[in-house]
């Protein structure tokens, strides 16, 4: 601080320009990082589920921060010309990030992919604007009505998901109906879990995936589940059996069985997949001692290091922006 009380203001604003720049190189610099690491699934090799989580663990970047920085990232592919503006200052990380949420939500309701030209016109567009100017921008150029827009949904550092709804009156009419129909009083929370659940326990008796469940003894009659087709056509040698993936479950705990090699596993718990551990393309079978859960990049990375990068291209991530 005393050395600082030495300049002079003309002096402070030379020095503080000069850092604002360097600032601004490091930050594209940093994006440019993340794109190789993304490209390679290096995240996925130390254990991480997701770049994202990798942004907010290994680099310590708040949620929002690791989200504008991977949204810039995946625009500075489409054009270099978005990489020099944002080098420059003239386009925000959080204009561009607005812009790819946009744009997203548009292609959703009108199922008509944004062209690649179209998506830097619009981007280009927010340069120097603020964040509300931006989304009057994006109304504008991109429509789209409040019920089309996407569910952000944004993993926490904790292990959770972060859901943000947006309703329309009508919509939170149904919620509240259901709310006050109810035998206690729940929050919106838990009204949606307990329906989840319900709906989730319904689809696993259908599957056969739910314990046996014994009626009455006045009925004896035991539900069991419906028998699996034996027919080489219909069932394909890739399924697991029900009972060989509740196993395998159990043994994971719900939670991805990826471990680096420094020993750290990851903590994914959503978006999880069954995996063979020996491909069947290299004759593995479906059976107990041939399944993994894998969180989806760890599957993706698992069959890149096993089928190799030509054959599991098309699924690495970052292809499609």
């Amino acid at each position: 601080m005393e050395a600082l009380s030495r300049f002079t203001n003309q002096e402070l604003n030379h020095k503080i320009q000069f850092f604002v720049r360097e600032e601004r190189q490091a930050t594209v610099e940093v994006l440019r990082l993340l794109r190789e690491i993304e490209r390679r699934l290096a995240y996925a090799e130390l254990g991480y589920p997701s770049l994202f989580s990798y942004c907010t663990v290994e680099l310590g970047y708040s949620e929002a921060a690791a989200c504008r920085r991977i949204e810039a990232m995946r625009a500075m592919k489409e054009s270099v010309e978005i990489e020099k503006k944002i080098e420059s200052g003239e386009l925000s990380l959080s204009a561009v990030s607005q812009a790819r949420v946009a744009i997203r939500a548009h292609e959703q309701e009108t199922n008509v992919k944004v062209s690649t030209e179209q998506r830097k016109s619009v981007m280009l567009m927010l340069s120097g604007l603020s964040k509300r100017a931006a989304e009057k921008v994006l109304v504008r150029e991109l429509p789209v009505t409040l019920s089309a827009r996407p569910i952000p949904e944004r993993q926490l550092a904790t292990g959770g998901t972060r859901l943000t709804l947006d309703l329309t009156e009508e919509e939170m009419s149904v919620i509240e109906d259901l709310r006050r129909l109810q035998s206690k009083t729940q929050n919106t929370k838990d009204l949606l879990m307990s329906l989840a659940r319900r709906e989730l326990a319904k689809k696993k008796r259908e599957l056969g995936e739910a314990p046996l469940i014994r009626q009455p003894k006045s009925t004896a009659k035991v539900i069991t589940p419906p028998a699996e087709s034996k027919s080489p056509s219909t069932k394909s040698a890739r399924a697991f059996p029900a009972p060989v993936k509740r196993r395998a479950w159990m043994k994971a705990k719900g939670q991805c069985e990826f471990v680096s090699a420094l020993g750290n596993r990851c903590e994914a718990r959503h978006h999880l997949e069954f995996d063979h551990r020996r491909p069947v393309a290299h004759g593995g079978e479906s059976g107990l001692q041939n399944i993994r859960v894998l969180c989806h990049e760890h599957n993706i990375l698992k069959a890149i290091q096993k089928l190799g990068a030509p054959v599991m291209g098309r699924y690495l991530p970052g292809r499609e922006t």
